[in-house]
């Protein structure tokens, strides 16, 4: 049964051969971790970023809440909320953002990861979360209205990783 836990080193290894999978296969539209930059302390090493990414102690930032999917002891993805609309989060990451390993594809889980991420938000008082699809994400756009999803718009973006780009955005209500 997939649950979504907060990051522990327990499934480092799971984690790492989650980023090399996304990374051989040239996924682009979420881009985790280099898997070359992921060793033994790793995870110590970015332990303290990550609570202040949660607390909101970044400036500029949107508080952002990390999730890892895990099905018994297996790893399957990653889910991250953000918490308050940002210029970014309203132009470019949204405030929900959720990835699959790739040889986990197609059996159900990014429908789990978004259902259990959804509840999530609500948990922390939000009454509407924002996805930012890229246009070729076709499995992405599907599970979005299938969870609900209402296209706001289309919006020209760039990033250093996909260049220039289109972005749909779809808000989900939670209330």
């Amino acid at each position: 049964m997939l649950r979504l836990i907060k990051r522990c080193p327990a499934y480092m290894a799971g984690y790492k051969a989650y980023c090399q999978e996304l990374y051989d296969n040239g996924v682009l539209y979420f881009r985790p971790t280099d898997p070359r930059c992921i060793d033994d302390g790793w995870f110590e090493r970015t332990k303290p970023l990550y609570d202040k990414k949660e607390q909101g102690l970044i400036r500029g930032q949107s508080p952002s809440i990390h999730y890892w999917a895990v099905d018994g002891e297996r790893f399957i993805g990653e889910f991250q909320l953000r918490t308050q609309f940002t210029d970014k989060v309203m132009t470019e990451i949204g405030s929900i953002g959720y990835a699959v390993r790739v040889t986990e594809w197609g059996k159900g889980y990014g429908t789990q990861i978004l259902q259990s991420g959804l509840e999530i938000a609500k948990a922390y008082g939000m009454e509407r979360v924002l996805l930012t699809i890229h246009e070729n994400n076709v499995a992405s756009i599907r599970l979005c209205e299938k969870m609900g999803g209402k296209w706001q718009d289309t919006i020209q973006a760039y990033n250093d990783v996909e260049g220039h780009h289109s972005l749909r955005r779809y808000w989900i209500m939670l209330s």
